[in-house]
């Protein structure tokens, strides 16, 4: 996976992740992801594979370039109807609250 700092930090926000998270999950160091994330240094295939399988682990689908596409990301069904549950709850506690005699 070749490191765009833009993508990596796109799929750590999809996964809703934090640098803690993913460098634990990832098993490498925060001060590696901060690198990786900001562009600076080389970092070993080793590290940038484990930073993956960690992703994809939490259900971020890497997406190869392709002749009129660049490389992009999407999520698992999971996750994305993990969002639409969330967004759902939210919209009933705004319900609530405006229905709310105050």
């Amino acid at each position: 996976m070749p490191v765009d700092p833009n993508l990596l930090r796109a799929a750590r926000l999809l996964a809703d992740m934090s640098l803690d998270d993913l460098a634990e999950k990832a098993k490498v160091a925060r001060r590696s992801l901060l690198n990786m994330e900001a562009g600076k240094g080389d970092c070993m295939l080793s590290t940038m594979e484990n930073v993956k399988q960690a992703l994809e682990a939490a259900g971020v689908v890497f997406i190869g370039e392709t002749e009129f596409h660049g490389p992009g990301l999407r999520v698992t069904r999971d996750v994305a109807a993990g969002w639409t549950r969330t967004r759902a709850a939210q919209a009933r506690s705004r319900k609530k609250k405006a229905e709310a005699p105050g």
